[in-house]
């Protein structure tokens, strides 16, 4: 998503959908909505609650567009700032500490993998095993990032304003992270 060409569009699309034109509104649906999903997915760990919280997000956003000032900051830095409060909201709401993508249950594999009961399931899974493996050893600052950066693959200026850190900060914790996944791939 670092694609300044993508994050220009965005902007003209945002600027379009406050006043009115639906068809923005898509563009920026159809762009953001996988990655939504998979932010939500990896903080709540139910495919469902994701889902709800994914379609709350889109409806925050119709309903918030008006206070995006594309003058105090990039559309991308701002939505994914609403993403991530309401996904906090969520949580809280649920008096759970926190979720994140080390507590994905074993068993919760999307229902298309698990169809396919053959050799490369199996590979999956054990990936998948290894990645959460790796995450719950993190920090839940880590995890954060590693979420922000690895799964919703936001760029780091976004990535600065929705946590508050620098992005020289940002750039040197993720190449440790690059670091850290490594030497756990290698054990």
């Amino acid at each position: 998503m670092d694609n300044p060409f993508e994050r220009q569009t965005l902007n003209r699309m945002a600027i379009r959908m406050r006043k009115g034109d639906e068809r923005a509104a898509r563009v920026i649906y159809d762009t953001l909505v996988q990655k939504v999903f998979g932010f939500c997915m990896n903080r709540v760990r139910e495919r469902r609650t994701a889902e709800d919280i994914t379609q709350e997000i889109f409806l925050k956003l119709v309903n918030k567009i008006d206070v995006f000032d594309e003058k105090r900051g990039s559309f991308l830095s701002w939505f994914w700032q609403l993403a991530r409060n309401t996904v906090i909201d969520y949580i809280r709401s649920m008096k759970n500490a926190s979720y994140s993508f080390s507590d994905l249950p074993e068993g919760n594999i999307p229902e298309e993998i698990a169809e396919e009961q053959d050799e490369s399931f199996l590979d999956i899974k054990e990936e998948l095993r290894i990645v959460r493996e790796f995450v719950s050893s993190l920090g839940s600052e880590e995890q954060e990032i590693f979420e922000l950066k690895f799964v919703s693959d936001l760029p780091y200026r976004d990535i600065s304003t929705i946590t508050g850190k620098n992005e020289g900060a940002l750039r040197v914790t993720v190449n440790r992270l690059r670091s850290k996944i490594k030497q756990h791939i290698k054990k």
